[in-house]
């Protein structure tokens, strides 16, 4: 039965080309999750344009004022 031959310069290859594929197999999804979360956030959360308080944002208006300074907001 012949073993498969490998030089010590094609296992450090190997090494490090899967350490490069299991970074870029685990960074393409945690890239992905995030950018959803940050989009879903932005459509329930808003900033205050006056005073910079952040607060979740009431659904179904346009205008909905500050609960920390009163100002009106638009979406």
């Amino acid at each position: 039965m012949n073993a498969l031959q490998i030089t010590l310069n094609d296992f450090f290859q190997l090494l490090l080309f899967g350490g490069v594929f299991t970074v870029v197999l685990v960074m393409i999804p945690v890239q992905i999750a995030s950018k959803i979360r940050r989009l879903r956030r932005k459509r329930t959360r808003a900033v205050c344009r006056i005073c910079g308080y952040r607060f979740l944002r009431p659904e179904n208006q346009s205008v909905f004022p500050c609960p920390h300074c009163g100002a009106n907001n638009k979406s």
